[in-house]
């Protein structure tokens, strides 16, 4: 089982996703809808739903429907990650529809890759993949463009890349490991820390 997220940005990449059958679906805000218009299952809907004008054929579609009141301390993305994490849900999470848009929520969002990264979460743009790495990770895929961008102190190295780099460490400071490349197999292996790995898709 996967579960996926579709956010409620109105810069959409949601059609990106390939549905599978056992994919748990939560909708936030209007990502709810999207997903509704596809004809995909919607397992949950939650947020505070201040900003969709669909929330009727929400309700009727949702299997499951958490409305939040409007202020509150999260932004509805965590809210869902709550959910997953107190739900027990251990899977691979894909979200969808959560960048551009609004700069703030973005910013955040990257936070709580890190906040939440006990969860498998797997940022999805229209051309990246975005994960925060805490430990050793294998890219299978040639000529792949990624980076590493360093939000603290990082002990890491890179091998099989275009730009191999040995043993060392990083601190927020660090800009230098961006648009490398991968080889046929490109191994990041962390020794300490986190690092946000995006990677071309």
């Amino acid at each position: 089982m996967r579960i996926i997220i579709v956010a409620g940005s109105k810069y959409k990449n949601f059609d990106r996703y390939d549905y599978l059958q056992d994919d748990f679906i939560i909708g936030i805000e209007d990502g709810a809808y999207e997903v509704i218009k596809r004809g995909y299952p919607l397992h949950l809907t939650l947020g505070d739903f201040d900003t969709t004008t669909h929330i009727d054929e929400i309700i009727c579609k949702a299997k499951d429907f958490i409305k939040y009141p409007k202020e509150k301390d999260e932004i509805d993305l965590e809210l869902a990650l709550k959910y997953i994490e107190s739900n027990y849900l251990t899977s691979d999470v894909y979200i969808f529809n959560a960048t551009l848009g609004r700069m703030d929520h973005e910013l955040i969002t990257i936070k709580l890759l890190i906040k939440y990264s006990n969860l498998n979460l797997h940022l999805m743009n229209d051309t990246e993949e975005i994960i925060y790495l805490t430990k050793n990770y294998k890219i299978s895929e040639l000529n792949k463009r990624f980076s590493l961008i360093t939000l603290d102190d990082v002990e890491l190295e890179i091998i099989g890349a275009k730009y191999p780099l040995s043993k060392t460490t990083l601190s927020l400071k660090d800009c230098y490991t961006s648009s490398n490349e991968t080889k046929d197999v490109t191994y990041i292996n962390i020794y300490s820390g986190g690092v946000i790995l995006v990677k071309e898709v």
